[in-house]
């Protein structure tokens, strides 16, 4: 990597960075390569939305000097308060995929971003939320991994998938219930 990032991190021989708004050029390239090496990404995208979407990521994890794992987030209205958060995605190349490297990418990107203060928004996104695309990471032992670093079930999607999340006040202290719950669209 070329750019001098802040190490957050070392979690089994792995190296997790604050990238967050300050990837070098070069290391935009070196993002996108890997998206593309391991189709992380829909194709078609245009260069211009692939360099947008590199600006995005908030933690770079590396493994002797190569990424092998990515988090990102973007901003959006969720919709069960109509309140803006950051939604977070993580890609993690299939050999690299540990026990619970996960949960220390998701608790990093949640420490920096709840430090971050935007120059560019009307208004700092109030949390991060986990809509989870992989339905093993909506198994019981999972969510009580999310549980152990401060992530609750804040809503579920149509199919009944459960969708966490943490506030940067800490006012989400429990797992919220499928039973009587509007879900998440």
């Amino acid at each position: 990597m070329q750019g001098d990032y802040r190490p957050l991190a070392d979690y089994n021989g792995y190296q997790l960075f604050d990238v967050y708004r300050k990837l070098a050029p070069q290391d935009v390239h070196a993002v996108i390569d890997f998206w593309r090496r391991n189709d992380a990404l829909p194709g078609g995208l245009a260069d211009v939305e692939l360099r947008r979407r590199a600006q995005q990521v908030v933690v770079m994890v590396l493994r002797d000097g190569d990424i092998v794992a990515l988090t990102s987030v973007y901003v959006a209205v969720a919709p069960r308060d109509g309140q803006p958060y950051y939604f977070y995605r993580k890609f993690v190349e299939p050999g690299h995929r540990i026990y619970l490297m996960w949960r220390e990418m998701l608790a990093q990107s949640y420490a920096t971003l709840k430090h971050w203060e935007p120059s560019v928004l009307l208004r700092k996104p109030l949390g991060i939320i986990v809509v989870p695309e992989n339905r093993k990471l909506t198994r019981r032992s999972v969510l009580r991994a999310g549980n152990k670093i401060g992530f609750f079930t804040v809503g579920y999607l149509p199919n009944g998938d459960p969708v966490y999340g943490r506030k940067f006040d800490e006012t989400v202290k429990e797992n919220l219930s499928a039973q009587g719950v509007a879900q998440i669209r």
